[in-house]
């Protein structure tokens, strides 16, 4: 629970060794999620956090996020299957403005909307280090598809990005693809479980024509 994760986080204060910290499943809610940020800001060899399945939500994910804006070692942060809603996401966007080290963010089934990926499409116009973003398995839908679109026309570091099961139609693809024929980063793109059609698929399809760094599609 949050009792024994608050322990850990202290210990992490003084530890100068341990590189990947993976407390996914258990029970360490906002206040061990807080014991989290507290180490992040002071810990700065922990290179990799898992923190899954822990009932966190935006109150937890906000004391990170502000905590990875002074921590210059983290690159792998993974809180999927939590709460983390677009408050928590709103929390992330802001990190990434300013981060410059977190290189993988999986905040897939975090019941984020439309509203929490604009602004982390926003963060990912100026961000210049993150190249995985996992945000399958929420509800960002067109809109959240379009902030996305508009990120891939400026950002050129991300090089993983899932959105599969997101409630994504051929509008919301139409927009990724033309990003996409403007976007040189980009090696693989999942999109799999939506609601594309043929419209979306054929914007694929002259996207395709254009690319030459997509090297994995999943549809």
């Amino acid at each position: 629970t949050s009792n024994g994760l608050i322990k850990i986080g202290e210990a992490l204060q003084i530890n100068t060794s341990l590189q990947a910290l993976d407390v996914s499943h258990n029970r360490i809610c906002d206040d061990g999620a807080a014991a989290i940020s507290e180490c992040l800001k002071k810990n700065n060899t922990l290179q990799k956090l898992k923190i899954s399945e822990n009932k966190i939500t935006s109150g937890g994910l906000i004391k990170i996020g502000e905590a990875l804006q002074i921590n210059t070692s983290l690159q792998t942060l993974d809180v999927l299957y939590n709460k983390i809603s677009d408050d928590g996401a709103a929390a992330i966007s802001e990190c990434l403005k300013k981060n410059n080290t977190l290189q993988e963010l999986k905040i897939s089934e975090n019941n984020i909307t439309s509203n929490g990926l604009i602004k982390i499409g926003e963060a990912l116009q100026i961000n210049a280090s993150l190249q995985t973003l996992d945000v399958s398995h929420n509800r960002i839908s067109d809109d959240g598809a379009a902030a996305i679109s508009e990120c891939l026309k400026k950002n050129n570091t991300l090089q993983e990005l899932k959105i599969s099961e997101n409630n994504i139609t051929s509008n919301g693809l139409i927009k990724i693809g033309e990003a996409l024929q403007i976007n040189a980063s980009l090696q693989t793109l999942d999109v799999s479980n939506n609601k594309i059609s043929d419209d979306g698929a054929a914007a694929i399809s002259e996207c395709l024509k254009k690319n030459s760094t997509l090297q994995e599609l999943k549809i």
